[in-house]
């Protein structure tokens, strides 16, 4: 196991065999005490948007899953639990932290057995730790959740060292400062430790660089960086170790998603690159449907873009919306901005012919919008009529791919018509990350004749499956509505 990410995607896939995709990641971070007893601080990330939950008397939800954690020789089990309302669309990640002194030996074996204790689902992990026993151990840059007191297990010292909860990447949205925890043991000589935070392509952001002298025993860094100026991006943490003759020992890498809606604006906005409306007109459009196309393009916006939307979306400033569009096409599309911008209307004509009717447009409607977000389904489940239940859609996506979400496979849209108009059909659940997720969307497809014995239950002990075959029991609860339902309100 060299990264989180190895039992992440390794987990996700083992849970989907399993008709219930779990997220959940183990972050391994490799440290040594002051007379070089070297240690391991596994930490545990659990999405409890995806367990199963049990309704409790006062109505509320619950999910426990319970883990077993086996390093070496040394065994910890423990237990996530979640207590929310009828919602875990907007359920956090919740974060576990576990301590296994290294044994003798190059590498560790790691095992992993987690226990959904509502769906009785298991998920076992197997895999191996390599243990450095060099003569100087880097460990990796740990993000620091600011907002957190640490309980005493996640102390290093006096430091509250409570890593950003994450499943690979830490995600900052709209947050001023950047603290960062690190260490460097040194078991013989003199080294110096250099760091910065720099840009995907390898741009350094000025004012991120520093060093520190690494003498023999531990070295511990807590670094605090404000980075209110610098827009949205993926960055990177870069630790580089060199030794007395300026060789580079070792180096490590730690990313992080980083979101500020005002310095994006504010480099979006650049009053010298207003559009005029004779020049939008003359190649982009009609001004009077500025809006409309703001809208438009909200599907196929990236998470930094949305935030900016977000302001447009009712702005009497036209001049803004035509200047974002226009740049939204520039830095997507820069070697034919225009022609991509008219094929992209296309589709969205295609869309509006699809789905759309009289009083909705089509990009407005639901189904509209995941079409255009993430392009057409693998396969249609189209059932119009069963008696049983209210007329419903299952699209599949064997691959998943967005320009606000992570790449992801084997995810489900489940679409309804309660209303029986025909069109316009619901978007009532779906596995993907960041779609509505509703704990009763079996008892809302149903016409109540074959609901189960109950209603509210969402584990495979309460109820049945009288369903399509790609449905399956969902174990995941909510319905907060997306991002894009909340725009177009």
């Amino acid at each position: 196991m060299k990264t989180r990410l190895t039992f992440l995607l390794t987990l996700c896939f083992t849970g989907l065999l399993h008709a219930q995709e779990l997220r959940f990641a183990l972050q391994p971070v490799q440290y040594a005490t002051s007379d070089g007893t070297l240690y391991w601080d596994m930490y545990c990330t659990l999405d409890a948007s995806t367990v199963s939950y049990a309704r409790n008397i006062d109505s509320t939800w619950t999910s426990s899953l319970k883990v077993a954690l086996q390093v070496g020789d040394k065994l910890d089990v423990f237990q996530f639990t979640y207590t929310g309302m009828d919602s875990a669309s907007g359920a956090p990640l919740l974060l576990q932290k576990s301590t296994a002194m290294s044994p003798a030996g190059k590498s560790v074996p790691v095992s992993v057995l987690l226990v959904d204790e509502y769906s009785e689902k298991e998920w076992h992990l197997l895999d191996t730790l390599q243990i450095n026993r060099s003569a100087v151990l880097l460990s990796e840059a740990l993000i620091l959740d600011l907002g957190l007191n640490a309980p005493e297990s996640f102390l290093k010292g006096s430091v509250n060292v409570v890593p950003k909860a994450n499943l690979g990447i830490p995600v900052f949205d709209n947050e001023r400062t950047l603290r960062w925890y690190s260490d460097v043991h040194v078991t013989k000589g003199k080294y110096l430790l250099k760091y910065h935070i720099a840009k995907l392509d390898g741009e350094i952001i000025p004012g991120s660089q520093g060093y520190k002298r690494c003498l023999e025993g531990a070295n511990p860094v807590l670094v605090d960086l404000d980075l209110s100026s610098k827009s949205s991006g993926n960055y990177e943490i870069v630790l580089t170790v060199l030794d007395s003759s300026g060789f580079e020992v070792e180096t490590k890498t730690s990313p992080f998603l980083w979101y500020n809606t005002a310095a994006d604006s504010q480099e979006r906005f650049n009053p010298d690159a207003l559009i005029t409306r004779t020049k939008f007109e003359g190649s982009w459009g009609r001004w009077s449907e500025l809006h409309n196309y703001i809208r438009m393009v909200a599907p196929i916006a990236s998470l930094a873009d949305r935030r900016i939307l977000g302001n447009l979306r009712d702005t009497e400033d036209t001049a803004r919306a035509a200047q974002f569009l226009v740049g939204f096409w520039q830095e997507n599309a820069p070697e034919n901005a225009i022609q991509t911008w008219r094929g992209y209307l296309e589709i969205v004509n295609k869309v509006d012919r699809e789905f759309g009717s009289r009083t909705l447009p089509g990009y407005k409607t639901q189904m509209g919008r995941v079409f255009l977000q993430y392009g057409a389904p693998s396969l249609v489940e189209d059932r119009p009529f069963d008696g049983k239940n209210y007329p419903y859609q299952i699209w599949q996506y064997d691959h998943l791919k967005s320009g606000s979400t992570p790449v992801q496979q084997n995810e489900v849209f489940i679409f309804v018509d309660q209303e029986l108009v025909g069109r316009q059909l619901t978007l009532i659940h779906s596995s993907a990350i960041g779609e509505v997720k509703d704990h009763k969307w079996q008892y809302h497809l149903s016409r109540h004749t074959n609901a189960g014995p109950d209603i509210d239950a969402t584990s495979s002990r309460m109820g049945r499956d009288n369903f399509g075959e790609r449905i399956s029991n969902s174990l995941i609860i909510g319905n907060q509505g997306t991002w894009f339902d909340t725009f177009n309100n």
